[in-house]
């Protein structure tokens, strides 16, 4: 049983979609449809966002050439340096997330829950993603040719997975960890450490 109900997206339930959806950080070298990724912005626009401002704009990068340039301004998992993705384990799609400047701070939930609809869209088309905020932004920038009046705030790697991370329950862990066979496994609180029945205490 699902325990937030059968909703099936592309025949997919929907708890299925959280449970899968991890950071992937190797990547199939197989082309995404750009239809797909296109989709992915879509249902980001269709985000809400505070005050219905809409600051956020959406770059997508498919092409290899600009694709290795933008990989070579992205670091990979911080508590694993070595985890970082070879030449035959890159990303095959990037959306860049630019905001349009502003001194109203509301635009962090805007963007949070862009990247929440990007990332579950792909998972639900079995693409795999990562979300990536420890980037060269000024560098970025200057290769997409960005307007003075707007700046990267985060990055979205995309590809079909070329490895299958496994959640586990941990209260005191936070750091994910290799196992012998190169398998990464990601520590979650259970539920019941986190969820509080009609008050905190």
């Amino acid at each position: 049983m699902y325990e937030l109900g059968d909703c099936i997206v592309n025949e997919i339930p929907l708890t299925d979609i959280f449970t899968k959806r991890r950071s992937i950080r190797r990547f199939q070298q197989k082309k995404i449809p750009y239809s797909l990724v296109k989709e992915c912005v879509n249902t980001a626009r269709l985000a809400p966002t505070a005050k219905n401002q809409q600051l956020l704009e959406f770059i997508i990068v498919t092409k290899e050439d600009l694709r290795k340039t933008i990989f070579s301004h992205l670091h990979w998992a911080g508590y694993l340096p070595s985890w970082t993705p070879n030449k035959k384990e890159q990303p095959m799609a990037y959306i860049i997330i630019a905001l349009k400047k502003t001194d109203d701070l509301l635009y962090r939930y805007d963007v949070g829950i862009a990247l929440a609809h990007i990332v579950l869209y792909a998972e639900a088309h079995n693409v795999g993603s990562c979300i990536l905020k420890n980037i060269d932004y000024k560098e970025i920038e200057h290769v997409l040719n960005l307007s003075e009046e707007f700046m990267v705030d985060t990055v979205v790697a995309l590809g079909y997975k070329k490895e299958n991370p496994v959640v586990e329950t941990d209260e005191h862990q936070k750091k994910y960890w290799l196992d012998e066979n190169n398998v990464l496994h990601v520590p979650k609180r259970p539920l019941p450490s986190v969820l509080h029945d009609q008050t905190f205490s």
